[in-house]
């Protein structure tokens, strides 16, 4: 019996069993690997990538099943053939791959799924790919938004029109830069650049009600800009409210998370924000606080002290309770292995979030096999899963539980949520002891005392 069927067999008896024992436990995510890199050192390839650090989730034929896009390649529902250079863009350069975010969207409106898609090396800002709607020809590249240091785009309705707009982020501070958004309109050429303002131009940003007045306003590592009622052609005021800071000095900033989220953790009706240390230890989250006199301002808590590198996050329902959670993990060799915390284990990890408190639960651990020396003799893990610059909490299956795609520098994979670890216990499905032809009874079995 193979492992697949195993599982489904199992799954199978599930489905006997009362809605309360199901209902009860911890959701379980089965891993399905979709693609990942050959370990071929001789034609610089490795487990560790390149590979696409982001993907996309839409059903992009019109089947209607979701399939996932990643860098150059999508991969075809449900069986995932893969269709290699679909479109330009997300090259790789060296262990990299020029694709630090992406997603699915409607651009030109013709009822297709489009791609957005940012890199920071040969790209230098951010493009969209239009779907042709026929199989086998090539997507079509048209440029958004020009940068010379990129870190992503994200999506949300910005100005409140009922459909998505795109937020740039840019690493740092450059001349002739600012903080920017793109507004989505209903002709050619589709979107209207608007550049709001040079403060809080830092590595992560993200999208969200802050002062509760049903506008979605910018969170930035440094602090936040309002929105104007005319989200298009009003002033957006910027707030030097908070400082996202390390965990090592209180008193200076540290790159986000992109994006970074926006949600009332502690149910006290006010949003807070949350926000992974990206290129270092951390996971933090930042609890507003506004005092008799509207005074506003934001106290950050840890998380997490012991884990690094969280640089995306996603939030989402996962286990069905009609609250969102959010999941996060750790990028592989992020900075080709120079950050700090890029030998230890890999991890991908989700948040149940209860009045403040932040409930960890493991999507997967790996270690890393590290050997020091002069010579890199470092073999390739076994089931080595990585979390890169994207991950996505969607309903693959259509089964009406969300799943969780991740892809990174060793792979793309889909967690499936198949069920809830029934509680109590299913009876044991081992044999028993007795059947083992070298069982002996040992318990009362004591040898007597001479």
């Amino acid at each position: 019996m193979t492992t697949k069927t195993h599982w489904f067999m199992w799954i199978a008896g599930l489905a006997a069993l009362p809605l309360s024992w199901l209902c009860a436990g911890e959701p379980i995510l089965i891993p399905t690997k979709i693609d990942g890199p050959k370990h071929d050192p001789a034609n610089d390839s490795y487990w560790f990538g390149p590979f696409s650090e982001c993907c996309s989730v839409a059903d992009f034929n019109g089947d209607g099943k979701l399939d996932i896009a990643a860098g150059r390649n999508w991969y075809e529902a449900p069986d995932w053939k893969k269709h290699i250079d679909f479109r330009d863009g997300a090259e790789t350069n060296g262990p990299e791959t020029d694709d630090n975010s992406e997603f699915a969207m409607d651009v030109n409106r013709d009822g297709r799924p489009d791609i957005v898609s940012s890199g920071w090396m040969r790209m230098k800002g951010a493009f969209w790919y239009e779907n042709p709607g026929q199989p086998g020809v090539k997507w079509k590249a048209h440029r958004i938004h020009s940068a010379k240091n990129m870190e992503g785009v994200i999506h949300g309705d910005i100005d409140g029109d009922g459909d998505e707009d795109i937020l740039c982020n840019h690493w740092a501070p450059v001349e002739g830069q600012g903080l920017t958004w793109l507004e989505h309109i209903d002709r050619e050429p589709w979107f209207v650049e608007h550049v709001i303002g040079t403060e809080g131009e830092y590595h992560g940003n993200g999208l969200g009600d802050i002062n509760g007045d049903g506008r979605v306003d910018i969170v930035t590592p440094t602090g936040w800009y309002e929105a104007p009622a005319d989200r298009a052609k009003g002033r957006w005021i910027f707030h030097a409210d908070y400082t996202l800071h390390p965990l090592d000095n209180p008193e200076s900033r540290t790159a986000a998370s992109h994006p970074v989220l926006v949600y009332d953790c502690n149910g006290d009706g006010k949003n807070d924000i949350i926000a992974g240390i990206s290129h270092h230890y951390g996971l933090a989250w930042l609890e507003q606080v506004v005092d008799a006199s509207g005074k506003r301002s934001f106290k950050q808590h840890w998380i997490e002290k012991d884990f690094g590198q969280c640089h995306t996050m996603a939030m989402g329902d996962i286990n069905g309770d009609g609250k969102p959670e959010f999941v996060t993990g750790k990028r592989l060799f992020a900075h080709h292995g120079r950050d700090v915390s890029c030998y230890d284990p890999l991890f991908g990890f989700w948040y149940e979030i209860q009045r403040g408190e932040f409930t960890r639960h493991v999507l997967y651990y790996n270690h890393l096999p590290w050997y020091p020396g002069a010579k890199n003799i470092n073999p390739p893990p076994n089931g080595a899963i990585s979390m890169g610059m994207k991950v996505l909490i969607v309903d693959m299956d259509k089964d009406g539980r969300n799943d969780i795609v991740v892809p990174g520098k060793s792979g793309l994979y889909i967690f499936y949520n198949v069920a809830n670890a029934p509680q109590p216990k299913l009876p044991i499905r081992l044999p028993l002891e007795e059947t083992y032809k070298s069982w002996k009874p040992w318990r009362d079995n004591l040898p007597a005392k001479k």
